[in-house]
């Protein structure tokens, strides 16, 4: 059955589309998402008519339901999709892609409450009541006969745990009772940040709260690269306190820190964050990690660590780690102290601590020196930023991030994406196979911290000047790094001996 036959398109200059998208991405992180928008999945080839309801997915229902959300999302969004809305069953959506119009794609559709929540806005979509969600069991795969005898009962219990949205409270929480100094009212407690595991707003003001006496020696007097949930990646943040209120929606208080810096002929006031209370704060107004700067406010122009970013293109740790472990034998080969933490994604990050008595110039040339001396040793394996042209499946290696006002996520920070991982420093001798940015999240980093203690503790010890380094650099190596035409292009191997 031709399914455009029976459906409208919604165009997407129209009112009604652009509704559509306002409300979908204004639920993407709110608690009670599941009661405004239900979902639906149905297979290759299939009709709205072969629906199977998210909710009556058994033991899957919030994995699916966060798969589809976000399917919906990206559909809403592409240029291969277009929205339909079913003449036969009033209030169900769908889309088709362009080149196949037989598939009825990611079925949705609006509660009755949509409406009120959204009077607002223009052309509201047609809702529908809720239906019962008959339930759906997914095909089990084979599996050996002696795992066949799995008690009834403990079936029952897992489907009670896994087949129902997480409860959480409603607006009205009660505040959560930190001990500050300044009281600091809180609000969106309920506001779903990490969908895998389920955490609220409150859940990540919790962690920062117990984490801050680890985190805030990596932030204090540093100014502060804030960024709020929902923000787009290429968003720059907010770099000072007059960025961060031209929302129209806070009201800062009076004693938030700023620092005085000058760039160019411009002065300007970064944020920063020297204790609980502007920790609690930037947490409780939606930011979610925490990037403070290379140089502390007092010398802004003089970092006092050098940082190079290792990459992998990989959803792993594989790659990375063995560029990172090559990366150590020669900064012990240079006498360099190294210090390493995961990235709380696929990547790692090697710290070089500066004794910041030399500007992000010499820092940023160090750091370049050191990768390509990196990649000389393994040039099939890395690519460096903003040298190499052919990058494809290599593990990259950016050292560009030592520039005035650039910065990374801070250790003990919570990781922004869609698991609350956190950016954990590590042990030389943890980089091996088997590391996992997962492993270390805000649950397991407190037994970590206990039995570990901090292993970037060492940050302030032994120190380097940036400018000797580059000398010396320079001096030593510069007559293999000499650039060649093949390797503009991204050829391999010239420079080596």
């Amino acid at each position: 059955m031709d399914a455009l036959c029976h459906a409208m398109l919604i165009r997407k200059n129209t009112k009604a589309y652009k509704t559509i998208v306002a409300i979908v991405t204004d639920c993407q992180n709110r608690a009670d998402r599941e009661r405004l928008i239900r979902l639906y999945i149905t297979k290759a080839g299939h009709s709205i008519n072969d629906r199977i309801s998210v909710e009556g997915i058994q033991g899957e229902a919030g994995l699916f339901y966060e798969m589809n959300y976000q399917a919906v999302l990206n559909n809403l969004k592409s240029s291969n999709h277009q929205l339909h809305q079913s003449d036969e069953i009033a209030g169900l959506y769908f889309f088709h892609s362009t080149p196949n119009k037989a598939w009825d794609e990611t079925p949705f559709e609006f509660d009755e409450a949509v409406r009120d929540e959204f009077a607002s806005l223009p052309e509201l979509p047609l809702v529908r009541k809720k239906e019962k969600a008959q339930k759906f069991v997914l095909p089990a795969p084979k599996i050996k006969s002696e795992s066949k005898a799995e008690p009834k009962t403990a079936k029952k219990e897992a489907t009670k745990k896994t087949d129902k949205a997480p409860v959480v409270q409603r607006e009205d929480s009660k505040q959560p009772n930190y001990k500050l100094r300044h009281n600091i009212h809180f609000t969106g407690l309920d506001k779903i940040v990490f969908r895998q595991p389920h955490l609220t707003r409150k859940d990540v003001l919790d962690y920062y709260n117990k984490i801050a006496e680890h985190l805030l020696p990596y932030l204090k007097d540093r100014p502060q690269l804030i960024r709020l949930q929902g923000d787009s990646a290429g968003n720059p943040g907010y770099a000072d306190a007059e960025g961060l209120a031209q929302d129209g929606k806070l009201e800062l208080p009076d004693w938030l820190q700023t620092a005085t810096v000058t760039e160019g002929r411009t002065l300007k006031h970064p944020l920063l964050c020297n204790d609980k209370e502007h920790l609690l704060f930037y947490a409780g107004i939606g930011c979610v990690g925490f990037n403070p700067h290379h140089a502390r406010a007092k010398s802004p122009d003089s970092p006092d660590y050098l940082v190079i970013v290792i990459d992998s293109p990989e959803a792993s740790f594989s790659k990375a780690i063995d560029v990172a472990l090559t990366a150590r034998e020669i900064l012990t080969g240079l006498q360099l102290p190294s210090l390493v933490k995961t990235d709380g994604m696929s990547g790692l990050h090697l710290y070089v601590p500066l004794d910041a008595k030399s500007d992000f110039e010499a820092a940023r040339n160090a750091g370049e020196y050191i990768c390509r001396l990196i990649r000389l040793k393994i040039p099939d394996l890395v690519t460096v930023s903003g040298f190499d042209a052919y990058s494809y499946g290599k593990v990259s290696l950016d050292y560009q991030v030592n520039e005035a006002g650039k910065s990374v996520i801070a250790p003990y920070s919570l990781v922004p994406g869609t698991a609350a991982t956190v950016a954990t420093p590590l042990l030389w001798e943890e980089v091996k196979e088997g590391l996992r940015a997962e492993d270390h999240n805000h649950t397991t980093i407190f037994q970590r911290l206990k039995e570990e203690g901090d292993p970037f503790a060492a940050l302030s010890k032994k120190k380097v000047n940036a400018a000797d380094l580059f000398e010396r650099l320079e001096g030593n190596y510069g007559f293999l790094l000499t650039p060649h035409p093949d390797l503009l292009l991204g050829g391999e191997g010239r420079m080596q001996k």
